[in-house]
């Protein structure tokens, strides 16, 4: 039996991308019987390309967030199945019909991943960050991983079940939503569902975003203890606690380890660098399988500089996770 999909596209200034997605919603080998841009007030005529699209436009009166958005498109739809895209990427024509294939009846959500290359190739700062995307991604296959809603399918009766996304969220609130998925449920993370994402291209705004990323998940793991010392249960809480760190690989761990104790042994920084640089060995072997050593070099010291900055967002965010643990 087929069942109905309804495609939905959070939007806030990506003039340069929404295209790009739509198009590739619209040739999709599984056609959706539901599109709908939700355009968070953009600025930069995002809207009006999306008016030349067979899709509903719904424009939020406020900026409210991804979250905002997304439950928003929810609300507009009625199909049982939700294909959540992010406007900034165009998924592969068969990319829904290979998550409908996998969501089975114990199956409430099925996330693919982000392809190699990126959308729009803008040099070598973004060839690193969606190559190492890419990666990490790919080994998170089979594997319980957190939540990822760029390209991701989602039963309606399990989202509603979770309570939708937490709209007070603007940057991890993909990750919180996957600690409320019903237990009963299998997340499936996939490489037969990909997607091209257009991705930061300059160095300042990438470790920006790496730091802010950072610095919401000490509040998230805070409140994720709180729910587990409250009982919670019917939900992957462990995926946003401390216990998290349990479930990374050994390189990201030792990679971890060796960037936390830079503030600390700054005399020991090109000890810990390389430390840092040889627990990533796999992704800097693929790097150089990708683009040559010249790309495996540069990302090499991309990837440090972004290790630094995670480390640096984890450390400004401890405050935020001592008040909620006070409250």
């Amino acid at each position: 039996m087929v069942e109905p999909v309804a495609v939905i596209v959070p939007n806030f200034n990506k003039a340069k991308t929404l295209r790009a997605c739509l198009t590739a919603i619209a040739g999709q080998s599984y056609r959706p019987v539901e599109v709908v841009v939700v355009d968070d007030c953009s600025t930069d005529g995002s809207a009006d390309i999306a008016r030349e699209f067979d899709c509903r436009l719904v424009e939020m009166p406020v900026n409210g967030g991804p979250a905002a958005a997304r439950n928003e498109g929810v609300r507009c739809t009625t199909a049982p199945l939700l294909f959540f895209v992010d406007s900034d990427t165009a998924p592969a024509p068969d990319a829904i019909a290979n998550a409908v294939r996998l969501l089975g009846d114990d199956v409430g959500m099925v996330q693919g991943i982000y392809e190699p290359y990126p959308l729009f190739d803008d040099g070598p700062v973004e060839a690193y960050r969606v190559a190492f995307e890419h990666f990490w991604r790919r080994r998170a296959v089979g594997r319980e991983t957190g939540a990822l809603l760029a390209a991701s399918l989602i039963r309606r009766s399990v989202f509603e079940e979770a309570g939708g996304l937490d709209e007070r969220l603007r940057d991890g609130e993909d990750d919180e939503f996957g600690t409320r998925l019903p237990a009963r449920y299998r997340l499936i993370a996939t490489d037969r569902v990909l997607t091209r994402h257009d991705d930061e291209e300059r160095l300042g705004p990438l470790l920006a975003e790496q730091f802010t990323r950072a610095r919401t998940k000490p509040a998230l793991m805070a409140r994720t203890l709180l729910r587990q010392r409250d009982g919670a249960r019917g939900a992957r809480v462990a995926m946003m606690s401390p216990a998290r760190f349990a479930h990374l690989d050994r390189s990201a761990q030792v990679t971890l380890a060796a960037a936390l104790l830079v503030p600390v042994l700054p005399p020991a920084l090109p000890l810990l660098c390389g430390v840092i640089l040889l627990a990533n060995h796999e992704f800097l072997r693929f790097a150089y399988r990708l683009r040559g050593v010249g790309f495996m070099l540069t990302a090499s010291g991309i990837h440090l500089l972004a290790q630094g900055a995670l480390v640096c967002g984890l450390i400004a965010g401890l405050p935020g996770a001592v008040r909620v643990l006070a409250r």
